[in-house]
């Protein structure tokens, strides 16, 4: 989201606090830090939480994947992705963010029911590897395939994240209202 969008987003959120125990014991401690903020419309029937991207350093490429909560707690959890999806497709740079909105907005749908946005900052030469592996373009964005139908890249990804060379954070959730 870029910041004009974003800053109108939050002048226009309502208060969530009566929903708050809607979310998942990581979101709430992301909130309460104000590393994610409230940008939830009136009428929504989701709590919608977000923050901006941070621009990658020289020599990094940011990339983005959709996900549900069973893969982003095991993320959050372990400091890996799990190795349960056979595409796991991340997406490169600002339109792949956008790319990645798709599935929580409803324009794009897939069965493992995406809640958040994770954004990853790697190392462009792994990224760059990674596309040679399997790379194909998604609605204008680079999307490379990590799972074992797609680029069998997810090994060389989460030993990155576990060396500490490639870092994630959340820059997005919906969270339902409703149970």
């Amino acid at each position: 989201m870029e910041d004009s969008k974003f800053e109108n987003a939050l002048r226009k959120a309502v208060p969530i606090t009566g929903w708050l125990k809607r979310l998942l014991p990581h979101e709430l401690a992301l909130y309460n830090s104000g590393e994610i903020q409230n940008i939830t419309h009136h009428g929504s029937s989701s709590i919608w939480l977000e923050s901006l991207s941070c621009s990658p350093p020289p020599g990094r490429t940011n990339v983005y994947r959709p996900m549900g909560d069973t893969e982003v707690i095991y993320l959050v959890e372990h400091g890996e992705l799990p190795d349960t999806q056979p595409y796991q497709a991340i997406i490169e740079g600002q339109s792949g963010r956008l790319y990645a909105n798709k599935y929580l907005t409803g324009v794009k749908w897939t069965q493992t029911n995406p809640t958040t946005i994770v954004e990853f900052c790697a190392p462009t030469e792994l990224i760059e590897t990674l596309k040679q592996k399997q790379m194909k373009i998604e609605d204008g964005a680079l999307s490379m395939g990590l799972g074992n139908k797609a680029g069998k890249g997810l090994p060389l990804f989460n030993e990155s994240i576990t060396k500490g060379e490639t870092t994630f954070r959340i820059v997005k959730i919906k969270r339902n209202k409703e149970k």
